[in-house]
């Protein structure tokens, strides 16, 4: 066989391996966006993990939230310009004197003790020193605030204002640079159960506005925020697309969602409770990773054509069971342990 035709057998075969990966199916629990949202998601950097949520606190306690940083941004503002008043002339002194000109700043060495020489030195190191640090380390802060770009907090406020229910739009801090794709593939277990997983917890997410959800690992996407409300208000994309969702971008599929909400929707107390137990039991006997398992399958199951029929309540319940044993745990006496099934959801039929 000629090179040529090896070539052309080479290049048909990656063809079609990429055209299989192409129509394949996401693996659970992710889907593909519908076209309402996409819009949007044309405006999100592909390098990055993405959670969008609706803050529903009411307006007037993230008014409170949000007068607290502007506060404290003012009050560092007035800070640096009273510093700037006292050293400037001392520092424009230091300047002149080292450009030989005399003048109070100027050091007569002739004249001074060792003792003298040594105090003196001291004071201006410990004045440069705070001055840097004041630079290094604060400064910064309410530049970020009032004039980051490509947007800010007090910019975000300004053009959304204060309403009773906000888009929340949160991006991975740098973890993302070291993770691959294959967190939605099942092989980065690490990621979701250390990043997004505890992001997304309900209960963490109920307590806070969308402006203390920063932390280590997300920080608050303020243009996006400001891009997605725009959106809502010319009637670009409906609200409800931007209900708790995971965004990832994969190159075989695009952009792809988890759609989180609908884990959440018609949960009541008690059920939250029971899942609360289920996770807490679970992590107790070391076999946290089970947690995650039934998540995927059940926003697997209830993300098909249909919706969550009994039908695919008892198939994921069957599933969930060959779960357990596989990992060495006794299916019903666990769910006797914890009070039953009720009110899990995939779980309330029984085979």
């Amino acid at each position: 066989m000629s090179k040529a035709t090896n070539e052309r057998n080479s290049k048909q075969t990656s063809k079609t391996l990429h055209q299989a990966s192409k129509s394949s199916k996401p693996p659970p629990p992710f889907s593909l966006p519908p076209g309402s949202i996409q819009p949007f998601l044309k405006t999100l950097d592909t390098d990055k993990v993405y959670i969008t949520h609706i803050d529903t606190l009411p307006w007037a306690f993230k008014r409170r939230i949000f007068a607290v940083p502007v506060l404290l941004n003012v009050a560092i503002i007035v800070l640096i310009v009273y510093r700037l008043y006292r050293v400037v002339p001392t520092y424009t002194l230091i300047l002149l004197s080292t450009m030989g000109a005399q003048n109070a700043a100027t050091i007569n060495f002739d004249s001074l003790s060792w003792s003298q020489f040594f105090w003196l030195s001291s004071q201006r190191g410990l004045m440069f020193i705070i001055d840097y640090m004041l630079y290094e380390f604060i400064y910064s802060w309410p530049v970020d605030f009032f004039g980051g770009v490509p947007s800010s907090p007090a910019k975000w406020r300004w053009r959304v204002g204060f309403q009773d229910k906000e888009i929340i739009v949160r991006v991975s801090r740098k973890w993302h640079a070291e993770l691959d794709k294959d967190l939605i593939t099942g092989n980065n277990d690490k990621a979701f159960q250390e990043k997004i997983m505890p992001a997304i917890d309900r209960q963490y997410m109920h307590e806070k506005t969308g402006y203390l959800l920063m932390d280590k690992n997300w920080e608050l996407d303020f243009q996006s925020m400001v891009t997605a409300t725009e959106m809502v208000k010319d009637g670009v994309v409906e609200l409800d697309n931007f209900e708790k969702t995971v965004l990832v971008h994969k190159k075989d599929f695009g952009w792809l969602i988890w759609p989180v909400h609908r884990l959440d929707k018609g949960s009541d107390d008690e059920g939250r409770k029971k899942i609360v137990a289920f996770k807490d039991k679970l992590t107790a006997m070391g076999k946290e990773s089970v947690f995650f398992r039934w998540i995927e399958l059940i926003q697997y199951e209830s993300t098909q054509p249909g919706g969550f029929t009994p039908e695919r309540q008892a198939s994921a319940m069957r599933q969930a069971k060959e779960i357990f044993e596989s990992q060495g745990i006794n299916f019903e006496l666990f769910w006797r342990e914890i009070g039953g099934m009720e009110g899990m959801p995939g779980m309330e039929l029984r085979s």
